[in-house]
């Protein structure tokens, strides 16, 4: 009994906590990183370079006897930027290319705050029979191996079913 204790006491968060709200054809995601972001990532929003987390989300059918089918996909790319002159930071959140919020602030750490903790992303769903499995990574940035060979920075994909409407 101890032992246990200790070990879940001992075990990490996750890197990304994923939140799921269904309704008849739509779930509501609410994603939220729950570790920091890289340094560098900072230090450019710092300086008033535009930066972005993308949050993607994959959308497959479990099937039984054969591999899984994707049925949807989405993106959701939280932007934020620093006015040099002002110091404001303008953040937007777009959910396949279509802005879902806006909003401006003051502080780094709002900006932070507004970007590993963005809107939750309402997306379609079909009607089913068969299960259906939700599939969640967030990206940070691109580095590349060798000038040539890029690679994303980012949290593990978080896997999740996805519930049953009532």
């Amino acid at each position: 009994m101890i032992l246990a204790a200790i070990l879940l006491a001992a075990a990490p968060l996750p890197e990304l906590k994923v939140e799921l709200k269904p309704s008849p054809g739509r779930l509501e995601v609410q994603m939220t990183v729950q570790r920091e972001l890289p340094s560098e990532w900072v230090e450019a929003l710092k300086a008033g370079a535009p930066v972005s987390v993308t949050y993607r989300m994959r959308l497959y059918r479990n099937r039984h006897f054969l591999w899984d089918q994707r049925v949807a996909g989405h993106e959701l790319v939280v932007k934020a930027q620093r006015d040099t002159l002002t110091g404001v930071m303008s953040l937007s959140a777009e959910l396949d290319g279509e802005i879902l919020a806006s909003r401006q602030v003051d502080s780094l750490e709002e900006a932070i705050r507004y970007v590993v903790h963005p809107p939750p992303s309402d997306i379609a769903i079909p009607l089913r029979v068969e299960p259906l499995w939700l599939f969640v990574r967030a990206e940070y940035l691109t580095r590349y191996k060798v000038l040539v060979f890029p690679y994303t920075i980012g949290t593990d994909w978080v896997q999740l079913a996805v519930p049953e409407s009532q």
